[in-house]
C-alpha cells in the first residue's frame, strides 16, 4: 500500500513535466537544468566550506602566532 501512495507524487510530477514540455522549448529546459545544477553545486560548496571552517583542525598550532609584528620594519635607503 505504501508503494502505491508513494507513486502518486511521482506520477503527478511526470505528468506535469510532460505538460510543461509541450509549452517550454527544449533549449529553455536545458538552460533551466544547467542553472539548477549550478545552484546546487554552489550551495554544496557553501555548506562544505562552512563545515570545514567550523571544525577545529587536528594539527598543532604555533604557541604565539601574534608574536610577529603586524607592520613591516623600516629599511634604511641609501
Amino acid at each position: 500500500m505504501a508503494d502505491s501512495i508513494g507513486g502518486i507524487p511521482l506520477r503527478l510530477l511526470e505528468e506535469a513535466a510532460r505538460q510543461l514540455n509541450k509549452v517550454v522549448p527544449p533549449e529553455a529546459t536545458a538552460h533551466f537544468l544547467n542553472a539548477q545544477r549550478e545552484v546546487v553545486l554552489g550551495v554544496t560548496a557553501l555548506i562544505e566550506t562552512h563545515n570545514q571552517a567550523a571544525t577545529p583542525s587536528r594539527g598543532r598550532r604555533s604557541a604565539a602566532p601574534s608574536a610577529r609584528p603586524r607592520r613591516p620594519r623600516r629599511v634604511p635607503v641609501d
